[in-house]
């Protein structure tokens, strides 16, 4: 099976911004034994930018996805709860409603950017030896010691780019245990 990491693309550079989330949220309740912590509902004013664009996917703090993206997490059927936000951008005063999703989260699972050789004919090389994982799961986290990474499956990769997806950037990479 085949998984690609979601990164930040050159749309999420006008992605919208949080301001002032600080002791408003809690990130560390961004989990499926404690999402119930998290509020159903929240209004969060975005930082001032002079081009804003709302994306499909932001990547900032934490991820949130729009109403449509959602759409297609819930028809691939994975275990996964959201609550909602509101984005509100008082300088245009246009708002967004985006979702944070709480998603299954994985540890002692090693990330690996699947790298290839400059050359197109060289075929690509896998950096690590090892077994690799297969989770059967179409979205889901890896968390490693230093930050959480958000996989999607080859099928969920290609459902979000025939819908032309605003800020998705991905990344191939191959799963091993620890």
């Amino acid at each position: 099976m085949k998984y690609f990491k979601l990164i930040d693309s050159p749309d999420l550079k006008y992605a919208p911004k949080l301001k002032n989330w600080y002791g408003q949220f809690d990130v560390r309740n961004i989990r499926l034994d404690k999402y119930s912590k998290l509020p159903e509902y929240e209004l969060f004013i975005l930082e001032p930018a002079d081009k804003l664009i709302f994306t499909d996917i932001i990547l900032f703090l934490f991820l949130l996805v729009s109403p449509m993206i959602r759409e297609v997490i819930k028809m691939y059927r994975d275990t996964c709860y959201f609550r909602e936000f509101v984005l509100l951008d008082q300088k245009s005063e246009k708002s967004g409603v985006y979702y944070l999703p709480v998603l299954s989260e994985f540890k002692g699972v090693q990330v690996v950017v699947k790298s290839c050789g400059e050359n197109k004919q060289v075929s690509c090389i896998e950096q690590y030896s090892g077994k690799p994982l297969i989770i059967n799961k179409n979205i889901f986290w890896v968390k490693d010691s230093i930050k959480r990474h958000t996989i999607i499956s080859l099928d969920f990769a290609e459902s979000l780019l025939r819908r032309n997806v605003k800020g998705l950037g991905i990344q191939e990479v191959l799963l091993y245990s620890k």
